[in-house]
């Protein structure tokens, strides 16, 4: 049965403002898309468009894969876990990207508007950087941006209490990488089409699987996928790992089961350095495709 709160959509003028602070409070919120029931979470940096009270977010070609579900299934939603009272804003989105060039200078339009924080005193470093000549030779792919422009439609209060990750020798995940991440996110796909995602509060490895203290009710057998990450302040040091696998109920917990994983890391200078030479690669296959 779908939601009609979900269905008519429209968010309150208070609740508009929730949203508002809370894009600004965020530098990075855990925005989860599906392609199906198959659900994928990122983290990725939200900002508000005053003129359409929308919910932007944005992607370089090069990673176009965070974002390309939305072509067909428009339905969404995001995790704030940085807002004072913490919650998942479901909503439609739009992908732009007829000029990426434009949408690159609207981008930093957005940034501009940000009130002083230390996400837009990141973002306006990295504008800095893109524009000067070096900048523009390394991380001109990056400047390129496809925009998501999100309606919102509804908010759902949650709670945001993270257990820690151990150890994941079957999927090579060690000791030092799993303390790193101070953010999981588990994600399954409604009966609906609109992709949900909680906090994980506790976990358990179990060989091959994980068991998972998180309050979702899932079918078993249903696709999910697991996101780890961490990130600084300024966005300038992070580090992110998603799991894809399937899920099925034990007790009060969720079993999951991956079936792969996708990582990336930007903390040395080999991580920037290999950032930039996928980053270049992605792009010209971006294009050609």
């Amino acid at each position: 049965m779908t939601d009609p709160s979900l269905a008519e959509g429209g968010l309150s003028s208070s609740e508009v403002k929730r949203v508002r602070q809370a894009v600004h409070d965020s530098a990075a919120a855990e925005v989860a898309t599906a392609n199906g029931d198959r659900p994928q979470t990122f983290p990725l940096s939200p900002f508000y468009d005053e003129s359409t009270e929308s919910v932007i977010v944005t992607s370089p070609p090069a990673f176009a894969g965070k974002v390309d579900a939305v072509r067909e299934n428009p339905k969404l939603s995001l995790l704030f876990y940085d807002a004072e009272d913490p919650f998942v804003l479901y909503g439609r989105g739009t992908v732009r990207d007829d000029d990426l060039e434009a949408n690159a200078e609207y981008v930093s339009e957005l940034i501009e508007d940000e009130p002083p924080s230390p996400k837009r005193e990141g973002f306006s470093k990295t504008t800095d950087v893109l524009e000067s000549r070096i900048g523009r030779f390394l991380l001109g792919w990056y400047a390129l941006r496809i925009v998501v422009e999100i309606e919102p439609v509804r908010i759902e209060p949650v709670e945001t209490d993270v257990g820690e990750f151990p150890p994941w020798p079957a999927t090579d995940l060690d000791g030092n990488e799993a303390e790193s991440y101070d953010r999981l996110a588990f994600t399954v796909v409604d009966e609906d089409g609109w992709p949900t995602t909680r906090s994980v509060e506790g976990v358990e490895i179990r060989d091959k699987v994980a068991l998972l203290d998180v309050p979702l009710s899932v079918e078993d057998g249903s696709p999910a996928c697991l996101l780890c990450h961490w990130h600084s302040s300024g966005l300038d040091e992070l580090g992110q790992r998603l799991y894809r696998g399937q899920c099925r109920n034990e007790g009060d917990r969720v079993v999951f089961d991956p079936a792969s994983s996708f990582s990336m890391r930007n903390e040395t200078l080999w991580d920037r350095l290999k950032f930039i030479v996928q980053g270049k690669w992605r792009t010209r296959q971006y294009f050609r495709d």
